[in-house]
């Protein structure tokens, strides 16, 4: 998806048989903006450094984030792809992060214990996350769960104990499942991202998307729920 004139066609699709990638589908929109013609592409997720395509995105219902580029150098797995994925606001509707901005963590955990067996509602990403573990299941149905070449993982600022279990059901009742989910209690992500080594990871939070580039991690911002209004208020 570029809105680049047609005319730059030529030298995409050499640039693609150059690097041998397989990539069929082109959107030329002449300066026009491609966001409209997402769905009809079926778009599992769209990637920009523009932010104002990816609120559009986001508010065309399409999984999008903003790429953000790391701030230094890191080595990445060539044989695996690494996906981590915030929860709230991300993986699921932003429900309880109102609660948090709006009423504080005391109010949050009552209410995260008292519906802890009521799935949360989807948010822009977990139709993305659906795709990717159809394309695992394919590996582990070839007895390749081990050595699968697509892991996910939760990185979550949600407490285990306290409003953990909230999320992993409502996986659970999606149907859906992560690799390795970690909880860190508030604690900063982005050491833990040094550890995973993600490809990319995504959240709703800038502090969070610097954090990561900070430590060498590619990161992507999703213009999604309450925390946008407390962003643009700072």
């Amino acid at each position: 998806m570029t809105n680049n004139h047609a005319q730059v066609g030529v030298r995409l699709i050499n640039s693609i048989n150059h690097y041998g990638l397989t990539i069929e589908r082109f959107c030329m929109t002449g300066g026009k903006s491609p966001i409209g013609y997402l769905t009809a592409y079926l778009t599992n997720l769209y990637l920009s450094a523009d932010s104002e395509k990816v609120q559009e995105a986001i508010e065309a219902g399409i999984a999008s984030a903003t790429m953000f580029a790391a701030n230094k150098d890191v080595a990445y797995s060539d044989t695996q792809l690494r996906v981590a994925f915030d929860g709230d606001a991300v993986l699921f509707s932003d429900e309880s992060e109102q609660i948090v901005k709006e009423q504080g963590l005391d109010r949050f955990f009552e209410h995260e214990q008292l519906n802890e067996n009521k799935p949360l509602a989807q948010g822009p990403l977990k139709g993305f996350l659906e795709d990717l573990g159809k394309l695992q299941k394919k590996f582990y149905a070839k007895n390749e769960r081990l050595n699968c070449p697509i892991r996910t993982f939760l990185v979550t600022a949600r407490s285990a104990a306290s409003s953990g279990a909230r999320v992993l059901k409502t996986l659970r009742s999606w149907g859906l499942e992560v690799d390795e989910a970690l909880f860190l209690a508030g604690a900063p992500k982005g050491p833990i991202l040094v550890k995973i080594r993600p490809h990319i990871f995504f959240d709703d939070q800038m502090f969070h998307i610097e954090g990561a580039q900070k430590l060498g991690t590619i990161a992507a911002h999703v213009p999604y729920g309450i925390a946008q209004k407390y962003h643009k208020s700072t």
